[in-house]
């Protein structure tokens, strides 16, 4: 058990004028730090931590005093080595001191730097510019600081700026090199993006007005002279979409000025890469971007270069892995939950086949407009392959923009989707799965929602006829019902998908969508019908029992 005579040896050492006494104290300081007995010296300096008040001198024998004096040691340290580097182990003492002081469990402290937060942040900006030995274990302190609020809001505005341009600064210069980077500086470019990408997740208050334009150029000149993709390029990204989240509104003009550098690695990369982290990093910026954009030249621009690159990665999905055989129903919690990358590419590909589709729109003077066309067959005939992707991008479509668009495009995608749906229930052993079921059916309850039949003036359609428009609905709505009824037995026994298709069922039947279409005798010896465990199972009785009467 560590005892106050144990802690005064410690400090009695560190804050000798030898330097060999300053060497023993920091060994003898590890020492306490390692293993076992790294609990009794934590509680008993947390202990008098606790006991220092706002603005009080810190106890001799508390976290804030140790600190003071390591800084101290390492600060003689580096004056006394002018001809030689300086010793490494005083940085790392410096950083297992802060991890252990911190971590809850070994010490129980609360903010137990909260009144040396100021000078130790002095301390690392001044060792950070000047002494690379210690730059990674200090990345590491900086980085872990940072991440505490009541910490990273001590931190002055100018000392913040410094620190983003340091290590922007850092970035450049390796990446800038001609070829490909050498392992070593690959290496040392992760760890400043790795820094950096924290400290623009964790600004001290709002971004500092005074180097925005040096964070933009520093951006611009390291994606212009990137040229291999890796762990250092997905870091990079994510450092660009922090900034561009966190001070993307404020950018202005300055967010094409980075797309204009991001764009080629972005599209030479997207649809090759094999990096899911990379390929969910160039998902989210071009969401962000797409929300930033706001001249209306540019804007088309970059819609047209993503529908092309988004289309791709959605056929991609006919025959992904990720859904579930119709002969394997062990997985039914999962259907219906992507994964967070796949959740990305659905919304990003709603808003860009949204922006696509919409009323055209002119350019001046060019009176260039979108590939309307293209995007609305596209929509079809992917629904119509069976894809999983493009019937979930339909559902974020319909749910997110659908009283937005033009009823005659939403007619046009419930007729694909009727046809895909004949497909889907028709061949249980091709490639298909429940989750491409399962989307279809959650797609077509937002084209239920969207295309009832009483539409008011506002909602008509404008390209085709409104008695054109209600037929087609009506054939189509006509058809999906009789198919769920004669497939509904194939999966009745998988809960998520038949909690789907009674939903749809039900809201068809609300909407008046249907007419004749009945219910088949031998449906209800189906369990789901016997249990009523559905609230739609119960409405699509009722309603069907009062049909008939």
């Amino acid at each position: 058990m560590a005892t106050s005579r144990d802690v005064q040896e410690i400090i009695s050492k560190l804050s000798s004028n030898k330097p060999k006494s300053r060497d023993e104290g920091i060994r003898l300081l590890n020492s306490w730090l390692e293993g076992e007995r790294s609990f009794s010296l934590c509680r008993l300096l947390a202990k008098n931590t606790a006991r220092i008040g706002p603005g009080g001198v810190p106890h001799e024998e508390s976290w804030p005093f140790i600190f003071s004096l390591l800084t101290k040691c390492i600060e003689l340290e580096i004056s006394a080595s002018k001809k030689r580097h300086p010793k490494l182990l005083l940085a790392k003492t410096l950083r297992i001191a802060i991890q252990c002081a911190e971590d809850h469990k070994l010490s129980g402290a609360q903010l137990p730097l909260g009144s040396v937060i100021k000078p130790l942040f002095n301390h690392i900006w001044d060792v950070l510019k000047d002494v690379s030995i210690f730059q990674m274990e200090y990345s590491g302190i900086l980085r872990h600081l940072l991440s505490i609020n009541e910490y990273r809001y001590q931190m002055k505005s100018r000392m913040y700026s410094s620190l983003i341009l340091l290590y922007m600064n850092k970035m450049v210069s390796t990446i800038s090199m001609k070829g490909s980077m050498p392992s070593s500086l690959k290496e040392e470019a992760f760890r400043a993006a790795l820094t950096l990408h924290v400290l623009l997740e964790n600004p001290p208050g709002d971004f500092p007005d005074n180097i925005r334009e040096d964070i933009v150029a520093g951006f611009v000149e390291m994606f212009s002279s990137l040229r291999d993709e890796g762990k250092y390029s997905r870091k990079l990204m994510e450092c660009i979409n922090t900034y561009l989240m966190k001070d993307g509104p404020n950018l202005g003009d300055l967010a094409t000025k980075i797309h204009f550098a991001v764009q080629e690695f972005l599209f030479r990369f997207w649809l090759t890469t094999h990096d899911r982290g990379l390929k969910a990093s160039f998902i989210l910026y071009a969401s962000v971007q797409l929300k930033l954009t706001r001249n209306t030249s540019e804007e088309i621009s970059l819609v047209e270069k993503l529908l092309d690159v988004v289309a791709k990665e959605l056929d991609q999905g006919i025959a992904v892995s990720y859904g579930i055989p119709w002969s394997d129903v062990s997985r039914d919690d999962k259907l219906g939950h992507p994964g967070n990358i796949y959740h990305g590419l659905m919304e990003l590909a709603a808003m860009v086949l949204y922006q696509s589709c919409k009323e055209t729109r002119k350019m001046p003077h060019q009176e260039k407009k979108l590939k309307t066309v293209d995007a609305m067959d596209r929509i079809k005939d992917g629904i119509i392959k069976g894809s999983w992707l493009w019937n979930g991008t339909l559902c974020f479509l319909t749910h997110t923009y659908g009283h937005r668009l033009d009823k005659s495009l939403l007619v046009y995608w419930l007729e694909g989707a009727s046809e895909s749906l004949k497909r889907l229930l028709n061949n249980p052993n091709t490639v298909h799965s429940y989750e491409a079921l399962i989307w279809l059916l959650r797609a077509m309850q937002g084209l239920s929602a969207l295309l009832f039949p009483n539409l008011d003036e506002k909602s008509r359609p404008t390209s085709m006829s409104m008695d054109k428009a209600s037929i087609l609905a009506t054939k189509s709505w006509s058809t999906i019902w009789t198919d769920l009824m004669h497939g509904l037995p194939a999966f009745s026994n998988v809960t998520p998908v038949v909690d789907v298709a009674l939903a749809l069922l039900g809201d068809m039947i609300l909407q008046e969508q249907i007419g004749e279409a009945l219910v088949p005798h031998d449906m209800w010896d189906l369990r789901l019908f016997k249990h009523m465990s559905s609230l739609y199972v119960s409405f699509i009785t009722h309603w069907n029992i009062s049909f008939y009467n």
